[in-house]
């Protein structure tokens, strides 16, 4: 008997950080920090110091997920989970998100690039990045557009978070531990603010992405979905589509199949290629999470 090996062998009902990331959408940068900073998970340790979790820490996961969704504040989350209270009795709706989507309009209105940056990173931390789409910057970009001041509080919004985009998928692409690779491009008029929130739900989701801040024609979009032939492109336009580009985008789809198209346009022009049309991007990181080649990822 190899007493060595069967001391080194992972217990069957174990697995490592990036199994529970995997099965959990959330990334390893939060998994770590509601760990150490919150004490909300309790790892059991290889003898290497390699994090190994359990079904139970699963099952913690997705309670955590629906409370902070909730609007509980993830500091209050370990006190619920202990005396397994029911949120209800303890937050309103959604409380705590409008206090941030709150606190976030008010620094987009001091065209504060600091504090909106900081307030950004600071919730992408600390929540997965589904969450703080749908519950900070979607209500956030909502109300700006409310604002009369010729769009400059929403254009500037929108270019702070590409920006944080950009900077937060930059850092993240090591050489060999991401599978798949996915383009985003942005038609004309198209809204790249859901396009840069897309890149961080991917980029939580172990894709290695780029992101192309330009917005491109249906034309410019084709030749680029062509270069990019080792990758999944992303194209999303919104409005309507003239007869010459319908026709086009319908060839190239029929010939690319890791060409994805979002938006009302490709839906109007009743486009259809199985798993690679859609109306919304939401439904596109689901097709694309469902075809991703599992990563590698730090094991501890």
């Amino acid at each position: 008997m190899n007493t060595a090996a069967n001391h080194n062998q992972e217990p069957e009902s174990q697995f490592p950080i990036r199994q529970l990331s995997a099965r959990t959408q959330v990334n390893t940068v939060t998994l770590r920090a509601w760990e150490r900073r919150y004490g909300l998970l309790k790892p059991q340790r290889t003898p290497k110091g390699h994090r190994l979790y359990s079904e139970d820490d699963v099952a913690t996961i997705e309670r955590i997920l629906t409370l902070v969704a909730r609007g509980v504040p993830i500091g209050k989350v370990k006190s619920l989970l202990q005396n397994n209270l029911a949120v209800d009795a303890q937050v309103s709706e959604a409380g705590n998100w409008q206090h941030a989507v709150a606190e976030l309009i008010a620094a987009v209105e001091l065209f504060s690039a600091t504090k909106v940056e900081h307030l950004i990173h600071k919730s992408f931390t600390n929540y997965p990045a589904p969450i703080c789409s749908e519950r900070l910057l979607k209500p956030l970009f909502s109300e700006l557009s409310l604002i009369d001041d010729h769009g400059a509080a929403l254009g500037f919004a929108e270019s702070e978070l590409v920006r944080y985009a950009l900077i937060r998928t930059s850092a993240k692409v090591p050489k060999k531990k991401f599978a798949d690779t996915v383009v985003l491009i942005a038609g004309n008029q198209t809204p790249t603010w859901r396009l840069a929130l897309m890149a961080l739900e991917l980029t939580d989701a172990k894709f290695a992405v780029h992101l192309l801040t330009p917005s491109f024609s249906v034309a410019a979009a084709i030749e680029l979905a062509g270069k990019f032939e080792h990758a999944h492109t992303v194209f999303y336009q919104d409005g309507m589509w003239k007869d010459l580009d319908q026709e086009s985008m319908a060839n190239i789809l029929l010939k690319n199949d890791r060409l994805f198209l979002c938006g009302t346009a490709p839906v109007l022009a009743d486009l259809y290629a199985e798993g690679r049309v859609f109306e919304n991007l939401k439904s596109c990181i689901d097709s694309l999470v469902k075809r991703q080649t599992v990563p590698q990822d730090d094991p501890r």
